[in-house]
């Protein structure tokens, strides 16, 4: 008898120690890497953590540097082509990805588009009365109003966003045809500001008549009487795409996925962009997202520095500071 009980004990301390081990791999941590704003990424981490607390933490980080072991990355299509290009990225299975259009995640399963940043136009409320809304939906109406537009934008060279920006007009209309129509709003644009928000104050306080900004930078503004709104313009319009994709140093593909498949679908994650003002919209969420996507324009052309800042340059030389301006700045 005393045998059978010692035996008992033995056995219940094996299970314990069996239950408590199962435990400590389910509430492992995985280390995020984040080029979202840091407000942003606690709100989404505290989100997701509390959603999934029997399931692997997330721990953000903010750089990847040495003796950082990250197992995710979430960022901008940019960045995640630089880490792929590096072979930084490995393939992981996300459950959702036969739903994303083509081109909003890698051909070889290195990353997941999620949400995106599109550029819209923010349009005076005053301007608009004395035009009528009828007449201003899309890049191609902007032209129509020589001598009576003023139009607000940022300088083109600045920040990644705006190098995005430039890449993907020239990936959509050629890179001839989109230098020309950049051309042709120059003559509307009285200086370029070096901050993303300049342009949305100067459509609200009517210093400009319409700016060329981000929704992210529009919707932190937003109020029942703001006096301006904002156009989507008809034809499509370049996007920042962000998504998410895994290191190649993490053993943790399965828990990287559930990952990836909560921040394309999961309710709590756009709850926690809207209560964050960010202003990103959701590739999911649009209704036939595969033919949507035909109007959201990407840069998948001008991701590496190199061929960017090459189209920087020309966008400089032949439209800032072109042979016209600078003679009628001389005259």
């Amino acid at each position: 008898m005393m045998m059978k009980k010692i035996f008992l004990c033995l056995l219940l301390c094996l299970l314990a120690a069996g239950c408590g081990g199962e435990q400590e791999k389910k509430t492992a941590h995985l280390v995020l890497y984040s080029e979202l704003e840091p407000a942003l990424t606690e709100a989404i981490v505290t989100a997701y953590n509390a959603e999934n607390k029997h399931q692997a933490q997330l721990a953000p980080v903010y750089e990847l540097k040495e003796g950082v072991k990250a197992d995710l990355v979430l960022a901008e299509q940019r960045t995640l082509y630089g880490l792929k290009a590096d072979k930084r990225l490995q393939a992981f299975e996300c459950r959702e990805a036969a739903r994303l259009p083509a081109g909003f995640k890698d051909e070889e399963g290195l990353w997941y588009g999620a949400f995106y940043d599109p550029a819209v136009f923010l349009v005076n409320q005053n301007f608009s009365r004395s035009i009528g809304q009828e007449n201003l939906h899309g890049w191609a109406d902007l032209q129509k109003r020589p001598g009576r537009l003023r139009l607000a934008m940022e300088s083109l060279t600045d920040i990644p966003s705006t190098g995005n920006f430039i890449g993907a007009l020239a990936d959509k209309m050629g890179e001839t045809q989109a230098l020309s129509y950049l051309f042709t709003l120059h003559d509307f644009i009285g200086h370029y500001s070096r901050f993303p928000f300049t342009p949305v104050r100067m459509a609200a306080v009517g210093d400009a008549d319409v700016a060329i900004t981000r929704r992210s930078y529009v919707f932190k503004y937003l109020e029942s009487n703001f006096p301006a709104y904002v156009v989507y313009p008809e034809e499509g319009t370049p996007v920042n795409l962000y998504g998410v994709g895994m290191l190649k140093e993490s053993r943790a593909a399965k828990e990287c996925g559930a990952f990836a498949s909560w921040l394309l679908t999961d309710s709590d994650m756009r709850r926690v962009c809207l209560s964050q003002n960010s202003g990103y919209l959701f590739l999911l969420d649009q209704p036939g997202a595969r033919d949507a996507a035909a109007k959201l324009w990407l840069n998948r052309t001008y991701l590496l520095n190199s061929k960017q800042e090459l189209l920087k340059n020309m966008w400089l030389e032949r439209v800032r500071f072109s042979p016209k301006e600078e003679q009628e700045e001389k005259e």
